[in-house]
């Protein structure tokens, strides 16, 4: 009764279900070629001729050389693919991409506050919950759509002028669901502070998708109420990690930890719980209050 913080969370899993009804975008922007198709559920990458015929269509249907930057990356990947499937509030809505020879052009919506990150200091503890909801509202989206993002952080969450959260960056993202049953991933791929122990310690060791994305959660929302970090890697050779692995009491009295309550040290607990498992668990026991 005490988490009201806990029950503002749980909505996410039941705002889901709206999003999967239709449209959800709160872009007042008009409908680029109804990109809003492209997130059928779940995501895949077999039906890509019809997905690169449908951004063909957008891309011819509206100019965007006027007003529009595009921001390039070198050679293909599949972060195109998996990124304009997406169609949630708090995802970054790619329009579509513009393709020369090696370099890819993507047209994505705008948001005027730029990243988290570069307003951290000044950000009010209504605003930080405010966001780590939202980014809960993301994650979840996408992992319903059998998608990890493995490299949230700050610096990948855009904020819009009416602060609306939005994930960006799916370059690292990869499916954790193919043809209808879950695989594990291997790639130690991430930034090293937001990596958790199983994906620090992978050496091809085959880890879960989610549980990846939930610990990155862990530290952003840690970094948002405190503006510092834990710790600087979820390794045993880091004090404050094993501090944290060990007697959480004395880490307690630390700066940053002891300006937390009782409800939110709880929620961390279980988004940074070390083993991959029982953090997942955990998530999902509380989602059912």
């Amino acid at each position: 009764m005490i988490f009201q913080l806990f029950f503002a969370v749980c909505r996410c899993f039941q705002e889901l279900k709206n999003c999967r009804r239709g449209n959800t975008s709160t872009s007042r922007e008009p409908d680029f070629g109804g990109t809003e198709n492209f997130a059928s559920s779940p995501a895949t990458l077999t039906d890509y001729e019809s997905l690169l015929k449908k951004n063909e269509e957008t891309c011819k249907r509206y100019n965007f050389a006027s007003g529009w930057t595009k921001p390039t990356e070198y050679g293909f990947s599949s972060e195109k693919i998996i990124h304009i499937q997406m169609s949630h509030p708090n995802v970054l809505k790619l329009y579509c991409w513009e393709q020369k020879a090696n370099i890819v052009c993507f047209n994505l919506e705008y948001c005027s506050r730029g990243d988290i990150a570069s307003h951290l200091i000044d950000l009010e503890e209504k605003d930080a919950k405010s966001y780590f909801k939202q980014l809960l509202d993301g994650v979840t989206y996408i992992h319903a759509r059998g998608i990890v993002h493995r490299d949230l952080k700050p610096e990948n969450l855009l904020v819009t002028k009416d602060k609306v959260v939005k994930i960006s960056d799916f370059g690292l993202a990869d499916f954790f669901i193919v043809n209808g049953k879950e695989i594990r991933l291997t790639e130690k791929v991430g930034t090293e502070s937001y990596m958790p122990p199983e994906v620090l310690q992978s050496q091809n060791k085959r880890y879960q998708g989610p549980p990846v994305d939930l610990w990155a959660c862990g530290i952003i929302f840690f970094k948002l109420m405190t503006k510092r970090k834990p710790w600087s890697r979820a390794d045993l050779d880091d004090k404050e990690y094993k501090m944290w692995v060990e007697e959480r009491k004395g880490l307690y009295k630390k700066d940053g930890w002891k300006e937390l309550n009782k409800a939110l040290r709880t929620l961390l607990k279980l988004l940074l719980e070390p083993n991959p498992t029982q953090r997942i668990s955990g998530w999902r026991r509380v989602c059912r209050y």
